[in-house]
């Protein structure tokens, strides 16, 4: 009895000694060795290959600085939250650096707590630097007070500062969903900040065409702030600027609606441009109408006119058609129908000259993105072209419905219910990406420039041609000319942050910067429960209860009968084995 006691001690002692080498030894590989699991079917906690790419390409030390620091009592779970997401995120951004990324966490008033004039003081130093504060109303025993928080950081390499803000904007989102947005959108922001300082000193240039009628300046305002992120975004007079022909900093050049027809030194100028392997985004309209055109007879007339581009675009092998579309996935206005009393009516109806396209293609451009919303779109077609492969990013639903120019656009159209038989087209493309050696549309005729004679060959190289010119265009306001963000429907106020992804990512691939596309279109999704069946009602056995409280009852009874399951069977192991 002595002996086996003897020996079960022995066990039990070499099996203690053996646990605690291997804990030890697995705390000093987790301190020197970072890994992280990631279990996600999307892989959301994993740093995409580009964001590595730069951290492994750093050479010289980058600071962040975050400003999510302070007393723990006085900041939102919600924020605390945020905290924690970054430093984990910054963490795993130090391990792939190889010694040269470095984070610290600061309560910017730390050291002016009692202090007001220097509270201001640094209040203006961070708002210069790019930081946008957000006050949080907290309740305390002498009452109700203000606090303010800057959820942002300052990412600092080779003597410049860029801001990060970590807190999306909100346009009245949930603020649940905009802190699990902003978490995830950790990565994207970060990398976006290190892409800004690396390349601080050698932005590529991107153009927008001027002397054509294209886009008001305003309405342009929210897209030229994004890409100012990443280029150096300026103007051109196309037909008086034949230097562009010899620029090599040039990332493409946008086409944003014009309405005034292009004469041939223009086309010649943009045709060269292209045949020395420039790349260019049309975003063009073929029809000219809008809304505010509908006047007190709740009509007006969409027309087509000429931009003297037809001819090129069909020669690099795409067709703009003179139609306007309609689609049964569209965007809603608003509309009075009359007067009750003293009061208007106004409602909201499904407009289906606005199509809201949600893009389902696999090319990077379009993979993983929102919806986004046209308005007065035209069909589109491919041309057999050689050497030029051809990709539709963007198409109408299955229910859509084609009318050819000149056409009567009517309110009336609110009134119709749309069917497979007067919405009989599907997919109907308007957004194309053609890519490969264009041929150009002056090589059968004799054209000189100054010193410049007609290639008739381009280098390999791209373009996107969309039928739409308002995919660009943002509100604003003619009061005070403060603009609205892209995407964002002034009239209904729901947000499609599917444009101004789409034309970013349009940019990026056409600028070759296409590394930070999958940032920005990474998936995540929000796994939700159906809040339709968490409401129904289940029968078990004679009694009806809501889904919810079934739900609720499991999560409570089952874990617990988990354990006690465990231990009965533990125990009875153990009887069986010592008796």
């Amino acid at each position: 009895m002595k002996d086996l006691f003897a020996k079960r001690f022995v066990k039990d002692i070499f099996q203690l000694v053996v646990g605690l080498v291997i804990i030890i030894l697995l705390n000093f590989l987790s301190n020197v060795q970072f890994r992280r699991f990631d279990l996600t079917a999307e892989k959301r906690y994993s740093l995409s290959d580009s964001t590595k790419k730069i951290l492994r390409g750093l050479n010289d030390n980058m600071l962040v600085t975050v400003y999510l620091e302070g007393n723990e009592n006085d900041m939102p779970v919600e924020f605390k939250r945020l905290k924690k997401a970054t430093q984990e995120i910054l963490r795993e951004f130090r391990y792939y650096s190889k010694g040269n990324f470095q984070y610290r966490f600061e309560d910017p008033f730390a050291n002016a707590v009692s202090d007001p004039e220097e509270q201001q003081k640094i209040y203006f130093q961070l708002t210069e630097q790019g930081l946008i504060p957000t006050d949080i109303m907290q309740n305390t025993p002498s009452g109700k007070k203000v606090i303010q928080i800057f959820p942002g950081a300052i990412v600092s390499y080779n003597g410049t500062q860029v801001p990060v803000q970590l807190l999306e904007n909100q346009f009245n989102q949930d603020p649940e969903f905009v802190l699990n947005q902003s978490i995830e959108r950790l990565e994207y922001n970060f990398s976006k900040a290190f892409f800004k300082v690396i390349n601080y000193q050698k932005k590529k240039q991107v153009l927008f065409t001027r002397g054509h009628g294209e886009m008001f300046e305003l309405n342009l305002a929210d897209m030229v702030k994004d890409l100012r992120e990443f280029y150096e975004v300026n103007a051109v007079n196309i037909d008086s600027n034949i230097n562009i022909l010899d620029r090599d900093d040039i990332g493409c050049i946008i086409v944003a609606k014009p309405d005034t027809a292009f004469d041939d030194a223009s086309k010649f100028i943009l045709d060269q441009y292209i045949m020395k392997g420039g790349r260019v985004l049309w975003l063009l309209d073929n029809v000219f109408t809008s809304l505010d055109s509908i006047g007190d007879k709740n009509y007006t007339v969409a027309f087509p006119y000429d931009l003297g581009l037809y001819d090129q675009l069909f020669k690099y092998g795409v067709r703009i058609n003179p139609t306007v579309i309609q689609d049964n996935e569209c965007a809603k206005i608003r509309v009075d129908y009359g007067n009750y009393g003293i009061q208007k009516n106004e409602d909201l109806f499904p407009w289906y000259y606005y199509p809201v396209i949600t893009p389902d293609g696999k090319h990077p451009i379009v993979k993983n993105i929102n919806s986004l919303k046209l308005e007065f779109a035209n069909s589109m077609d491919t041309i057999k072209t050689p050497g030029v492969k051809k990709t539709v990013l963007l198409h109408t639903s299955n229910m859509t419905k084609v009318q050819y120019a000149p056409v009567r656009i009517s309110l009336n159209v609110i009134e119709q219910k749309p069917n497979k038989e007067t919405f009989s087209k599907d997919s109907i493309p308007v957004a194309i990406l053609l890519e490969g050696e264009f041929s150009s549309v002056f090589s059968n005729r004799i054209i000189e420039l100054g010193s410049e004679k007609a290639l008739t060959k381009s280098k390999p190289t791209k373009m996107i041609v969309v039928s739409d010119g308002d995919i660009i265009k943002n509100a604003y306001s003619r009061k005070d000319y403060s603009t609205l963000p892209l995407g964002l429907d002034p009239m209904t106020g729901t947000y499609y942050a599917g444009n101004k992804t789409f034309l970013m990512n349009a940019v990026n691939y056409l600028t070759d910067d296409t590394w930070f596309i999958p940032l920005r279109s990474k998936d995540f999704r929000i796994r939700l429960l159906d809040k339709t069946k968490l409401n129904s009602k289940l029968r078990i056995g004679t009694r009806k209860v809501i889904m919810s409280d079934f739900v609720r009852g499991i999560n409570v009874v089952v874990p617990i009968l988990l354990i006690a399951i465990f231990g009965f069977v533990y125990n009875l192991i153990r009887k069986r084995r010592f008796a």
